[in-house]
């Protein structure tokens, strides 16, 4: 695995986010699998040494940590267990990829069309080893929606994540068609993102779940979600 374009110069020692990293894993429930700790902080020190490349807006490792790895380890009791998994326009990798190491989810899909985040992507699932449950498709989610290979792998995904990336409505009414029955999108926002998002009535049985930081919306598929507009 070679570093992509626009990746930092290895070697030189990230900045240290480990205690922050550690006070926010001690008081999570349930507790994470023995090793996701250590593989958790390799994904940090990983972040830290690509602060700068674009790969995440994040300032400071205090707010690294609430952010990206907290925030998102906080949805693990939003996901329908062991079951396969699509992240839509995964940036840097949350939540995905600190689900992926909390046991969160069989396989994960990354969709990331970005050269630089995919490039990160591909790095950081290697050298934290999820190799054989996650994978980076560098495409949009409308490119994925239209293509064989990516209707396919939607159809079987009982849960699909996104964060900050705004979804065309084409983008929603494909997503809700081609997903499984029973399958929930998955989006920690704001309830005035929400309000303002592109998503057709009906389309969604919805929840609005209270977060510390605005809500957690799902959007639960039905069968009848997956009929042919008449």
């Amino acid at each position: 695995m070679t570093d992509g374009p626009g990746a930092p110069e290895r070697g030189s020692p990230p900045r240290s986010g480990n205690r922050w990293l550690d006070e926010a894993l001690a008081s999570l429930e349930p507790p994470l699998p023995p090793d996701a700790a250590d593989r958790l902080r390799v994904l940090l020190d990983l972040l830290q040494e690509w602060e700068g490349a674009g790969v995440t807006g994040f300032k400071g490792p205090a707010t690294l940590v609430q952010l990206y790895f907290r925030e998102a380890l906080d949805l693990r009791r939003h996901l329908p267990g062991d079951a396969p998994c699509l992240d839509i326009g995964s940036g840097g990798g949350t939540p995905a990829l600190p689900l992926a190491l909390a046991g969160s989810g069989s396989t994960w899909t990354l969709l990331e069309p970005r050269r630089v985040a995919a490039s990160f992507l591909e790095l950081a699932i290697a050298e934290v080893g999820l190799s054989e449950r996650a994978r980076v498709v560098r495409q949009t989610l409308h490119q994925f929606l239209n293509s064989s290979e990516g209707s396919a792998t939607i159809s079987k995904v009982r849960a699909a994540t996104l964060r900050a990336v705004r979804l065309r409505r084409v983008e929603w009414r494909g997503l809700a068609r081609t997903l499984s029955p029973g399958a929930v999108v998955i989006w920690p926002t704001s309830g005035n993102a929400r309000d303002r998002a592109a998503i057709p009535a009906g389309l969604y049985r919805e929840e609005r779940v209270p977060a510390d930081r605005g809500i957690v919306w799902l959007g639960h598929v039905s069968r009848e979600t997956r009929q042919p507009a008449g």
